[in-house]
């Protein structure tokens, strides 16, 4: 898969803070996690400078989403305390570096924040989470003709009352402006959400930690497959554009992009949970 990096993280300013900062996170991992005895204040010691060294890394996650209806400053307070939690939770044992290990890991935690806080008059938790289900199902158009799912096939689908499809689908009004789930006119049908790696893509992770998370997730695809996520995420091209490339329909395009998704997206949660539950 051809490597893609923004001009401006070839910067020698940034390129110098990375560096740094990755090897003073090395360093200090392999003291904290060396076999001999550390006492209580040593250990304490070490994951404060862990912590430290890699707190522009979480404000740099949090400022990804402001401007979008939370406060700054909440959401840097709910990434440094993911950083935290990630820290005292990595195990080098399991085989993860620990920044494939921490991105990820504070990029949850923000974008759950945004999306608990993100409400204008707050539905009921059953509602919410039912929503997330419905807008899923909703981005599955029917083969046969492209068409997008009715409130009945989607209840059948996920075998609720219709009533509850429809009291989550008006729900969608009570999301402010700026919410991660609000849809876009976009010809594709993308979230805002869907939209943040591409917003401010000289800021945000640097460029190896995106690519120390997905690597070893990006290895277990074929080239085809590759290729295709190359086309959508790194040229941003249309499902439209890619189908008429590659000699197939929209609606497949979609299909075989929401496969990978959901595929890249269990292999990188069977990854988290195997490193948290270590």
């Amino acid at each position: 898969m051809t490597s893609f990096i923004h001009p401006a993280l070839t910067r020698p300013s940034r390129v110098r803070e990375r560096e740094t900062r990755q090897r003073l996170t090395d360093e200090l991992m392999v003291r904290l996690h060396d076999q001999g005895q550390l006492s209580a204040d040593a250990r304490a010691e070490l994951i404060d400078r862990v912590i430290l060294v890699n707190t522009p890394v979480a404000y740099r996650i949090a400022s990804r989403f402001r401007g979008r209806g939370c406060a700054l400053e909440d959401l840097e307070q709910t990434a440094c305390l993911a950083l935290v939690k990630a820290v005292n939770n990595y195990d080098p044992s399991t085989g993860y570096h620990f920044m494939s290990y921490v991105v990820p890991s504070i990029a949850g935690e923000v974008k759950r924040h945004f999306r608990d806080q993100g409400w204008m008059v707050r539905p009921p938790r059953p509602v919410q989470e039912l929503q997330t289900q419905v807008l899923r199902e909703q981005l599955r158009t029917d083969p046969r003709d492209g068409r997008p799912p009715s409130e009945g096939e989607i209840a059948a689908r996920l075998d609720v009352p219709v009533a509850a499809v429809h009291e989550a689908l008006l729900a969608r009004g009570c999301f402010t402006p700026s919410s991660l789930d609000a849809r876009l006119a976009h010809p594709d049908g993308i979230t805002l959400g869907e939209t943040l790696a591409d917003s401010d893509a000289g800021e945000g992770y640097e460029a190896a930690e995106a690519r120390a998370t997905l690597a070893p997730v990006l290895g277990t695809l074929n080239a085809d497959e590759r290729e295709l996520l190359r086309m959508r995420f790194v040229e941003g091209r249309t499902q439209r554009d890619i189908g008429a490339e590659l000699g197939i329909t929209q609606t497949h395009v979609s299909r075989r992009l929401t496969k990978l998704m959901h595929q890249l997206r269990a292999v990188l949660e069977d990854s988290e949970s195997g490193v948290t539950a270590a």
